[in-house]
């Protein structure tokens, strides 16, 4: 996989992942000459004066790597840290999120709040690809992705392991500021047009909502689920 833009080429550096770097210009900026250090402290090979075919097209900014793609985590891997003896433990489940962009946005701010993990569905999912990952800020290879096959017997799991799940719907009568988010949970997010399907909201211990003045005009996905990981990390904070 080919990656481009300098945010997105950094942080896939910084994580190990580059195989080759791409620098379209000898004329060699700051910015540019740091990202051509870290390639090397990476060892990763470096091309200077072209850019692969596939990045031309795109905002490049200049630069692309090509990258060992990011494999998803397995169920395995996740009730293992499910299991585990902790406190507090707070996951992203992502329902029927089929744009990359939304993918990678929703992948950013999980990121940001330190989010344990994001679940994905294996079918009816965006793909981890190069429009995910830019979005993403290149944030993507920051946090463990878990592809389930069942989203509905995950759930039931976690709730084994006493992870309190919370689903999110824009008609629910609880606003998420009003419900106490400490300790184990997850937070399901459904697609900006049907929302959460059925099946999986029966199995949310609690649906919440975000509170907006103009309730006829729904959020992104991505944003709301950064509004909602926001409140979730200040009473996690605040809880210690």
């Amino acid at each position: 996989m080919v990656i481009s833009g300098v945010h997105a080429v950094a942080k896939a550096l910084e994580a190990g992942f580059g195989r080759k770097l791409f620098v379209s210009t000898p004329k060699i900026s700051v910015r540019l000459n740091w990202l051509i250090a870290l390639a090397h402290q990476k060892q990763c090979g470096v091309t200077i004066g072209e850019l692969p075919d596939i990045s031309r097209e795109n905002n490049s900014q200049g630069v692309a790597l090509e990258i060992t793609t990011p494999k998803y985590l397995n169920e395995k891997a996740l009730n293992a840290v499910t299991s585990a003896e902790i406190e507090s433990f707070v996951c992203l489940i992502l329902d029927g999120i089929t744009d990359p962009r939304n993918f990678g946005a929703c992948l950013r701010s999980a990121v940001s709040y330190g989010v344990n993990g994001v679940i994905v569905p294996k079918d009816k999912a965006a793909p981890l690809n190069e429009a995910a990952i830019k979005a993403s800020s290149g944030t993507a290879f920051f946090v463990p992705i878990y592809e389930v096959v069942n989203l509905t017997r995950c759930i039931k799991n976690l709730k084994k392991k006493n992870v309190w799940v919370f689903g999110t719907d824009s008609q629910a009568v609880s606003s998420i500021d009003q419900e106490v988010l400490t300790g184990k949970l997850a937070l399901v997010m459904g697609s900006e047009g049907k929302g959460i399907r059925e099946n999986l909201k029966a199995h949310c211990d609690v649906m919440l909502r975000v509170p907006v003045k103009n309730a006829e005009f729904t959020l992104n996905v991505s944003v709301a689920t950064g509004i909602c990981l926001n409140e979730i990390y200040k009473q996690q904070l605040n809880s210690k």
